[in-house]
């Protein structure tokens, strides 16, 4: 006797079920893999646009490091043949040269003093740096800016590492000093090794040798600036296996972290007028 009652016999439900599943499965690791990409795509963009937007504020702010109407006017009100009272500059310039902080001044609003707002701080907290060294006690951390003498407020989230290096021009003929003291040698880059000491100088080189002689802040032209990023989670499926040098100092990684180094060079363009 016929069953006509239309219906599909269980191997047929079982081989559609089947179909499904794997069709199911196939969608939702392609759906997986184009989500974590989008994620990955979307740490890295904040990543980039958190440390270019830092790079971006540091070198305009550099920049405007030793700006001084008054002294650029250089009218000797004392007749002494130097621009170098109060009645005559604000004494603008470079506080601190550090290699994980730096310090600077500048008198944008021409009344003779360096307000609040005139005096720059860039670096570390000390909770998150207690050496003072520019790299990060413990993974990634904010990156502070400070005015006055008031406290570092993150400028940029998730920095491992920052770096500042100083070119000079100790000699005052024009060009920066070099390595073998002509205009075709390497640029001597150094820091203050210690700028909590009081003598505010540069004194080693990016090498950790000792200058032939310290070298006093005011002869400052160039600094370079190396911020080393990363992004603020873990990228399933990513490694990170290589190392960054930041400042004269290499710093490796190995981690599920991607990162991004972003290095800039400014010239103080107001600087031995």
């Amino acid at each position: 006797m016929r069953n006509d009652s239309g219906g599909y016999t269980l191997v047929e439900l079982l081989i559609a079920m089947s179909i499904t599943a794997i069709l199911m499965t196939a969608i939702y690791q392609i759906f997986q893999t184009r989500q974590n990409s989008h994620v990955k795509q979307q740490l890295v963009v904040e990543m980039q646009e958190n440390i270019r937007a830092a790079v971006s504020l540091i070198k305009r702010e550099i920049r405007m490091t030793g700006y001084d109407p008054a002294a650029n006017d250089g009218e000797d009100s004392d007749g002494d043949s130097a621009i170098d009272n109060d009645e005559e500059s604000a004494g603008t310039g470079i506080e601190k040269a550090g290699r994980g902080m730096i310090r600077f001044t500048f008198d944008y609003d021409d009344d003779m003093t360096t307000g609040t707002d005139e005096r720059i701080t860039y670096g570390f907290a000390d909770d998150y740096d207690a050496d003072g060294d520019g790299i990060a006690d413990s993974g990634a951390v904010p990156l502070g800016r400070a005015t006055g003498g008031g406290q570092l407020i993150p400028i940029a989230e998730n920095i491992q590492a920052i770096g500042f290096a100083y070119a000079f021009d100790h000699n005052h003929d024009g060009i920066l000093d070099t390595d073998d003291g002509t205009a075709d040698g390497n640029v001597v880059w150094a820091f203050d090794a210690d700028p909590s000491d009081g003598n505010d100088a540069l004194t080693t080189n990016l090498d950790n040798n000792l200058l032939a002689a310290p070298v006093p802040l005011s002869d400052i032209r160039a600094i370079r600036v190396w911020i080393l990023a990363r992004t603020r989670e873990p990228i399933r499926g990513h490694f990170e296996n290589r190392t960054y040098a930041v400042g004269g100092r290499n710093i490796s990684c190995s981690d599920k972290y991607p990162r991004r180094l972003l290095t800039a060079t400014v010239y103080c363009r107001n600087m031995g007028l």
